[in-house]
């Protein structure tokens, strides 16, 4: 599961991620729901109520690795900081009008990854929600 999310992360193009992503989401969520029927257990199936295993083990394995990003994009930004602070980078650095230096920052491999990985927590939070049937009932998210 973890190869998975890091795999699906480092994609930079926002739409190829999110179509992989819905379509394994798809793939198995509608698996747990046939597996449910299969077993006997077409309530549970039907009434959408209990979160697929397969959902609470990607929610648990996106929070750890998302930490473990967070924290190394962290570390990034202020190492990058640092840098900046002791003058060593004033390549980067532009006049504004008002005659004020501003220094561009590029943002690191770990801050793409880190936003990557809070638009699939939400995507795949939409989703699960959606095949659950709960999704816009009433208006609202529950």
């Amino acid at each position: 599961m973890d190869q998975l999310i890091l795999s699906l992360s480092k994609e930079s193009d926002d739409e190829k991620r999110r179509e992989r992503l819905a379509g394994i989401l798809d793939k198995e969520l509608a698996d747990a729901s046939n597996n449910a029927i299969v077993e006997g257990d077409s309530d549970e199936a039907d009434s959408g109520s209990e979160i697929p295993r397969f959902a609470e083990l990607f929610q648990l394995s996106l929070d750890s690795i998302g930490e473990r990003v967070q924290t190394a994009a962290r570390e990034k930004a202020l190492e990058q900081q640092q840098t900046l602070d002791s003058g060593d980078d004033a390549s980067d650095v532009k006049s504004t009008s008002e005659g004020e230096d501003v220094v561009k920052r590029q943002k690191s491999q770990e801050e793409l990854q880190l936003w990557a990985l809070i638009d699939m927590m939400i995507q795949s939070k939409t989703r699960v929600k959606l095949h659950m049937g709960s999704l816009g009932s009433k208006g609202e998210f529950r």
